[in-house]
């Protein structure tokens, strides 16, 4: 088995909202292993983008960490300040957010956007080297938002430039002399999140964190996106942990496969068994609504009921109101972890024997 990268214990994390305060992570456990594409799904609401915000520190004012701990290079992240956390935060961790127009400044050209990120990179590093340091006084990214703007006569130093066309090959971005003149509103979706995982790669992270990364992309489009993570992660050296609620998405790339339900993970497991034998009522669930694409006359299956309200404290599995399977206990207890075949964990009392 591979040695884990990064290690979650027993993660609560709830919101005060104006409504109440809810529980979005309920004593999440979990392990991301080191060269591992590890996909994460689950209903929407269900936990899974608090988890990644956590990971990478980015969790909102409204949230608080109520207990537990994430652990990487021996480092308890939810222990750090701000200042210590941006020597992870990018270079060894980096994030791939859903929407890539709304995560590049839409008033500068793409290779503006990461030139400023490699300087970034280089000077968060220990004894930053003078390129770095070259980049940014000639960026001057210690001017206000809006004056961030090459000094008249000065170019992008070239080693930098071809450092930003590496990346851009790498993601196969065909003629990326050019794209760099462009802005990120002249570009389609799939160029602009190809030019997104450029940049999180250009930091060299041990873990890419990818949230919902091709959900706006056309299916086309969405499968190149997907195949492209899998061959880079390979060529890069990192693990890459994938955010989505769609299985057939997980399906493609996935190595191990985490489903999550109302904050919890109720099922661990690497991505044939779960897809061949799932055990948890929910992920067999889940598969069920997935359709065939044949002609054959069968309805779409779906999941009765609707997630719980996280606000409300709720006895027993939080799945038992909606579970074909549940009996009197369910409605009690909550179900522990058991692992009844190896590397296949689920939290469910059919097979507490």
């Amino acid at each position: 088995m591979k040695e884990n990268l990064l290690s979650i214990d027993s993660l609560t994390v709830g919101y005060k909202t104006d409504k109440g305060a809810l529980t979005a992570l309920n004593s999440v456990s979990l392990d991301i292993r080191n060269d591992e594409f590890l996909a994460i799904v689950g209903e929407s609401g269900c936990g899974k983008s608090t988890l990644a915000l956590a990971i990478i520190g980015l969790l909102p004012k409204s949230s608080e960490v109520k207990s537990g701990s994430i652990t990487y290079e021996g480092n308890n992240l939810l222990s750090l300040n701000q200042d210590q956390m941006r020597r992870f935060r990018g270079t060894k961790i980096s994030m791939i957010f859903q929407e890539p127009l709304s995560s590049l400044n839409p008033v500068y050209k793409i290779s503006r956007q990461m030139a400023e990120a490699i300087s970034l990179r280089d000077s968060r590093k220990d004894g930053a080297s003078q390129e770095g340091n070259v980049m940014q006084k000639a960026y001057r990214t210690d001017q206000p938002l809006g004056k961030r703007i090459p000094r008249p006569g000065r170019r992008m130093p070239s080693h930098v430039e071809d450092e930003i066309i590496h990346w851009l090959n790498m993601v196969r971005i065909s003629d990326p002399e050019q794209i760099l003149d462009r802005y990120p509103f002249e570009l389609s979706g799939g160029m602009r999140q190809r030019i997104m995982i450029a940049m999180a790669l250009s930091q060299e992270p041990s873990l890419l964190i990818a949230d919902e990364p091709t959900t706006a992309l056309d299916v086309t489009t969405q499968a190149q996106v997907l195949k492209l993570m899998r061959e880079l992660m390979k060529k890069v050296n990192t693990s890459i942990a994938l955010i989505t609620h769609d299985l057939a998405v997980a399906a493609q790339v996935a190595d191990r496969v985490l489903v999550m339900y109302a904050g919890e993970v109720v099922e661990d497991a690497n991505v044939l068994d779960l897809y061949s034998e799932p055990m948890h009522p929910y992920a067999k669930g889940l598969l069920a609504c997935i359709p065939t694409g044949t002609k054959d006359g069968s309805t779409i299956n779906a999941i009765p009921g609707s997630v719980p309200d996280l606000r409300k404290a709720m006895a027993g599995c939080l799945f038992a109101p909606r579970c074909p399977y549940a009996f009197d206990r369910c409605h009690v207890n909550a179900p522990a972890w058991l692992e009844p075949k190896a590397d296949h964990k689920v939290r469910c009392f059919l097979y507490d024997k």
